[in-house]
């Protein structure tokens, strides 16, 4: 029985944040945008006064989804989900508004920088990724292509230590 409620203790430590949501835009050339969402977000965000932290927060590539199951595929395909299955943020370290971290996408690591305001016991960031920072290549089809930028909102839970 204890080694059960050990192993419960732990799924749950590293479960999906209840009431988690991440959401990039990406725009289209020449015009229109496309969503991609997920609320399947792994990790744990603490604050200890003022100060936001994380060593770790995983999102399944898979997980994103624009409500267009073509569009879903060719995103997964694009981030070469087959070798790196998910995206990693690490060292995320944040006070008055102001954070940075290391994001993992598609096996290349780079330095981020994230706004983010205190809203009910959750966490809401925005921040914007170059595709080509990530070396992921030009997506165009029929003469419509998706812009480089892509902006970020995250929205999470944190535990008060």
């Amino acid at each position: 029985m204890k080694k059960f409620i050990f192993l419960l203790a732990l799924v749950t430590s590293f479960s999906t944040f209840a009431g988690s949501q991440l959401s990039l835009n990406m725009k289209l050339n020449p015009a229109g945008s496309f969503e991609a969402t997920t609320d399947k977000i792994k990790g744990d965000v603490f604050k200890k006064g003022d100060v936001f932290t994380a060593s770790k927060i995983t999102v399944k590539i898979r997980n994103l989804k624009t409500e267009n199951d073509l569009r879903d595929e060719h995103l997964w395909k694009h981030l070469n989900y087959t070798k790196y299955s998910n995206a990693v943020l690490t060292d995320l370290k944040g006070k008055d508004g102001k954070a940075s971290a290391m994001l993992d996408v598609a096996g290349v690591k780079r330095p981020i920088a994230i706004d983010y305001k205190e809203d009910n016991g959750k966490v809401v960031a925005h921040f914007k990724v170059s595709g080509n920072e990530f070396k992921l290549p030009k997506v165009e089809y029929l003469g419509v292509g998706v812009a480089d930028e892509i902006n970020g909102e995250v929205i999470l839970p944190y535990k008060q230590i």
